[in-house]
């Protein structure tokens, strides 16, 4: 086992291709964290295994789930708490943005018929670079858990609406065929 340090000269660039953990800089190959040097010889490419917690990285195809944090006229702003599969949490504090556009396939006139303040969400990421965009056009994406803006009451599903059992009312939202099956 070889331990590596963050900037330790690893090879020349004429060597290997970086992998993960791994950098180029003027040729050369250094080391981007500490951890073990791995010497992949059939795809000529060196990586290094952290021997730390890494922090958790989104990539665009990633499904997440997060809380509506705000609503406005052509965009909601959503927390990003998990990508979906790892059970890891997100360690930052991660905001991810939903342009009206990106919410359903059916036009939307009214951000707030489709998303409410606390809503919990499944969407998939569009773009991670400069920021975090989002996309809830698949029917498996969208709210996957709510709950009413009158009473705070868990809002159930009843004839595909959202329906509360103490107000009696129902409420729109863009539901996700997964509502009520994710927990985070």
């Amino acid at each position: 086992m070889s331990l590596t340090l963050p900037g330790d000269r690893l090879a020349s660039a004429m060597e290997y291709m970086p992998g993960p953990g791994v950098y180029e800089r003027d040729g050369e190959l250094f080391a981007a964290l500490t951890g073990e040097l791995v010497r992949d010889e059939e795809h000529t490419e060196l990586r290094v295994k952290p021997a730390v917690s890494v922090p958790l990285e989104i990539r665009a195809g990633d499904r997440v789930l997060g809380r509506v944090q705000s609503v406005r006229d052509s965009m909601v702003t959503i927390e990003v708490v998990r990508v979906k599969g790892n059970s890891r949490q997100v360690g930052t504090w991660v905001m991810g943005s939903l342009h009206v556009a990106r919410m359903s396939e059916d036009y939307v006139s009214n951000t707030n018929d489709v998303y409410s303040v606390n809503d919990l969400v499944q969407a998939r990421v569009d773009e991670t670079k400069p920021a975090l965009k989002l996309n809830t056009k698949s029917g498996r994406d969208g709210v996957v858990g709510a709950r009413c803006r009158g009473c705070r009451d868990h809002l159930k599903v009843v004839d595909g609406e959202l329906f509360c059992g103490e107000c009696r009312k129902t409420e729109a939202r863009k539901l996700s065929s997964e509502y009520g099956q994710v927990q985070l």
